[in-house]
């Protein structure tokens, strides 16, 4: 009789996949006749969701993934750059821009998740989405909170907003989520005295929300599509770049540049000496 207290071998546990030597399977499904058949978006799908997409959310969703894959510089491409100037190797320095993509850059799960508190509120409150959205707006202005998913400082009407919300209406998937997010941008007119915009990530917020996409997941969509951005930009820098940013040669000032931390650019303390009992 086995002792009660021998303990099983180390094992991990998961209901996403499985694999010996002779097959990988992934939700219940064989690699094999997933490849070939699955475009990458129907693939990120299954694997996050556990179940194959209907034809509308695949196709919304390799949609979000090619509107949100690249964005010229932002802080993740920059932070890439940045760690390939510095000798990383790509994986380091892709890792080093995914963890640049923060609460205030990729940001489609804050939006998302505000979504979620102003459906929240209508129903604990018996009140109409619409008033829910706008009561939601002029709080969080009166607390001078930032509202997550909307203006953009680059652009002010973001240009992939139109084009996603434009898709997700033509293909049955805008509901509840992109009626509060539209709401919300209706309500700020009166309460900004201007219109704030929803933005791409405020976008993807809303629909992927309709999609079926939990807020931690849109998350794990954005940084996924904007991978293959960050691989071209540490690509691009360690092909056609020097190394350190730092050349005097180059056709303009670098950023790490001698001249770009001179005393004119310094605003600390003066020059000082260390005290007595310190230096000696």
């Amino acid at each position: 009789m086995a002792d009660a207290t021998e303990k099983t071998p180390f094992h991990w546990k998961s209901n996403i996949a499985w694999k010996n030597r002779d097959r990988i399977v992934v939700r219940g499904y064989d690699v094999n006749e997933l490849t070939g058949n699955l475009d990458f978006g129907q693939m990120l799908f299954l694997v996050l969701k556990g179940e194959l997409p209907t034809e509308a959310q695949a196709k919304i969703t390799n949609a979000m993934m090619v509107s949100l894959a690249e964005h010229a510089m932002s802080p993740s491409s920059a932070t890439v750059r940045f760690a390939t100037s510095g000798g990383a190797e790509l994986n380091g320095a892709v890792s080093a821009g995914v963890a640049a993509i923060g609460r205030l850059h990729g940001t489609a799960d804050r939006p998302a998740n505000m979504y979620i508190g102003v459906e929240q509120r209508a129903a604990a409150e018996g009140i109409p989405m619409e008033q829910a959205a706008a009561l939601t707006v002029k709080e969080m202005r009166a607390r001078r909170e930032n509202m997550p998913g909307y203006h953009h400082a680059q652009h002010i009407r973001d240009p992939r907003t139109v084009r996603l919300l434009e898709l997700s209406d033509k293909w049955g998937i805008s509901g509840t989520y992109v009626a509060i997010a539209r709401a919300m941008e209706d309500a700020t007119e009166e309460v900004f005295g201007r219109r704030l915009w929803i933005n791409g990530p405020g976008a993807m917020g809303c629909i992927g929300l309709d999609a079926g996409y939990s807020p931690l997941e849109m998350k794990a969509m954005f940084i996924t599509a904007r991978t293959l951005s960050l691989c071209a930009h540490s690509i691009e820098e360690s092909t056609r770049e020097k190394g350190w940013r730092a050349s005097e040669n180059s056709d303009m000032v670098q950023p790490l540049s001698l001249q770009m931390q001179g005393p004119d650019w310094y605003d600390g303390p003066t020059d000082r000496e260390l005290p007595a009992g310190f230096a000696e």
